[in-house]
């Protein structure tokens, strides 16, 4: 089975290395090549590695737009290239993935940033991809809600069935 986070990790150093440099699209093919040769990546999921980083490429602009409403007291120029780009992942990923639940979307992103910037910044990627989740994906969100309350209420009410008995 072709492995999406292997996809992801690559996908996340491509963009790295094509926001590092002059952002042109030109880049891509030669920048994907190089990822796809990556010997311990043998599993990832090239589909899925290129949907990734077309998608981000090609919608950029949008992209960007999305996360900046979300960005509380910093410029998204301010964020550091790795996690900006663990962020646009993500909001593609919740664009255009409805069948990933957001939960593996966060998490998968989490894994990013510990991996490639370690523990610091994981808090504040955290906070901004739920802050887009709650934006992108709101009956998802909403849905889970219920199903916390209900879990809760189902708890609540055997505690009570147990003290009777």
């Amino acid at each position: 089975m072709a492995n999406r986070h292997q996809a992801r990790e690559s996908a996340l150093e491509t963009l790295y290395a094509w926001h590092s440099g002059e952002q042109d699209g030109g880049m891509i093919p030669g920048l994907l090549a190089s990822r796809l040769k990556h010997e311990e990546r043998a599993d990832q999921d090239q589909d899925y590695l290129r949907q990734l980083v077309h998608g981000v490429v090609e919608n950029v602009d949008a992209i960007d737009e999305v996360i900046s409403g979300s960005i509380r007291g910093r410029s998204l120029r301010s964020v550091a290239h790795i996690e900006h780009n663990v962020i646009r992942l993500a909001v593609w990923e919740m664009q255009n993935r409805l069948e990933i639940p957001y939960r593996v979307i966060i998490n998968e992103a989490l894994e990013l940033t510990r991996a490639y910037a370690g523990e610091s910044p994981r808090g504040f990627i955290n906070g901004v991809i739920d802050n887009l989740a709650k934006k992108l994906r709101p009956a998802e969100i909403k849905g889970d809600n219920k199903g916390a309350k209900s879990k809760q209420g189902v708890e609540i009410l055997s505690l009570k069935k147990n003290k009777t008995n």
